[in-house]
């Protein structure tokens, strides 16, 4: 079948050679590098590749859908299966659902009632995990286990649509682990602690603000200014307006676009605007960004 694409996407292509070059030396080299050195590789190059999972999900770096996926589907990050990260991903660009707890499955709010039943242990868990600290370090295994929490729920009630995706999953996730076991010598609990948590965490930072309630859905999607190496790191997704408006353009070119647009952005979204994750960091490192409780609508 012959691949028809608008365009040659050639900074997408070459972020792919990046990102998989730089995890596949980071592995063979993993074993004799000091843990601080492993740490930042190993967090960098796999947070990296979970934002080219997003540009594949959204349609690049050809207009063939099936070859972007493959592009996705290796499972460094160890813990969610690309195919339920990609249905849930779609279902979260509805303007309208957007932090509903629920409906967005990319939401860290709950409902009144889903709180007032909660136990106290867990609602301190999440009250934790609304203050940027805590969603780097308990927030990213709070993260994966109500994900896994929801779909072993899926599960018990004979829903078998997610089982072919698990089963991909578990096979990847195999060859992943014996790549990084067998062929590098590096223990797995060590590419778990360099690798899969802190690169999952560094993804957690750049959606920790980028959505937060509001009574307009226009006010939900916020923009972090960051020209620094976070920005290459999320692929410009920090400008996440500008995303949500145009959720097909290429990383590359979405900078241009909000510079054309910021003014509207703005307007759009009441001056939701953070200056530099350096801002954030400031301001919401010890502090909560907003209750966990969503307000009445």
């Amino acid at each position: 079948m012959q691949i028809q694409t608008a365009e040659f996407e050639g900074p997408t292509w070459a972020l792919i050679v990046a990102v998989y070059g730089g995890w596949i030396g980071a592995t063979w080299y993993g074993a004799a590098l000091p843990w601080w050195l492993l740490l930042l590789a190993g967090g960098w190059f796999t947070g990296w590749y979970y934002s080219l999972q997003h540009e594949g999900i959204h349609g690049h770096p050809t207009a063939w859908p099936r070859f972007n996926d493959l592009i996705g589907y290796a499972p460094l990050g160890l813990f969610i299966p690309y195919d339920v990260y990609r249905a849930d991903h779609m279902r979260h660009h509805t303007k309208e659902n957007l932090t509903i707890p629920g409906v967005d499955p990319e939401s860290y709010y709950f409902d009144t009632r889903t709180w007032d039943e909660m136990a106290s242990p867990l609602k301190v868990m999440n009250i934790i995990n609304n203050a940027l600290i805590g969603r780097l370090t308990v927030g990213v295994g709070i993260t994966i286990l109500l994900f896994w929490w929801r779909e072993g729920r899926r599960l018990v009630r004979g829903d078998l649509s997610h089982l072919g995706a698990w089963i991909r999953h578990a096979v990847l996730v195999a060859a992943v682990l014996y790549w990084v076991a067998i062929v590098c010598g590096l223990p797995i609990w060590l590419y778990v602690l360099t690798f899969a948590y802190p690169g999952l965490a560094l993804t957690m930072m750049r959606s920790y603000c980028e959505h937060l309630a509001a009574d307009n859905p226009d006010h939900r999607t916020a923009i972090v200014e960051s020209p620094t190496p976070l920005g290459l790191l999320y692929l410009n997704n920090n400008l996440h307006i500008a995303h949500h408006d145009q959720p097909g353009m290429p990383w590359y070119k979405l900078p241009a676009y909000y510079q054309k647009k910021k003014a509207d952005f703005l307007s759009e979204n009441n001056d939701l605007i953070f200056q530099g994750y350096s801002g954030v960091i400031r301001q919401y490192l010890f502090a909560p960004i907003d209750t966990p409780v969503l307000p009445e609508q």
